[in-house]
């Protein structure tokens, strides 16, 4: 009887794992078409898309490219994609400090989970009107997380902040700065 019982008990957990496993796989698959199709639209200028992203960004050793929207919007939140910090300045703007948080983890919203592989002299770029931004890591470093940051001051250079957990007591805070820009 017990072993029963046991057998049924593991076979309701395994049933719920993989339950729970599938529907972040599917969020996932969704939010990757989804991000595809407003950068899509971002890059054609096509036809005015409800909640269309304001900017991209793209690290190509990382392979990634997620689009961001505007501090206001109500989808600038990490649970729901990659996020400007309201603090951030955006490119344009006369010595900008940049500042872009997401997760890290192993859940569908985790976009900066892999963060951690960039190096110094490794090449990020924010395409913002219509000027391709073109960042280069200076500097990566641990800090406390505590619910606030404080950052270097950027002595009259651009930047681009990106900021990630690391732990469950550390952030990592992905310094780069900015090198050249062009049009696309």
């Amino acid at each position: 009887m017990l072993r029963k019982s046991l057998t049924c008990i593991s076979l309701l957990f395994v049933g719920c794992g993989i339950s729970y496993f599938g529907i972040d796989y599917h969020e996932k698959l969704e939010d990757t078409s989804t991000n595809e199709l407003l950068i899509g639209h971002y890059f054609k200028r096509e036809e005015q898309v409800k909640d269309e992203f304001i900017a991209i960004l793209e690290i190509p050793k990382l392979k990634f490219k997620r689009g961001l929207y505007a501090i206001e919007n109500p989808n600038n939140m990490i649970d729901k994609n990659i996020a400007f910090l309201d603090k951030s300045d955006m490119p344009s703007d006369d010595n900008s400090r940049v500042i872009i948080a997401g997760h890290s983890g192993n859940r569908s919203n985790s976009y900066f989970k892999n963060l951690y592989k960039l190096k110094n002299k490794d090449k990020i770029y924010l395409y913002y009107n219509n000027i391709k931004y073109i960042y280069e890591v200076t500097d990566r470093y641990d800090i406390i997380k505590n619910g606030t940051m404080a950052l270097e001051p950027n002595h009259n250079k651009k930047t681009l902040t990106l900021v990630t957990c690391k732990s469950s007591n550390k952030q990592l805070v992905i310094i780069s700065t900015l090198k050249k820009q062009e049009a696309y």
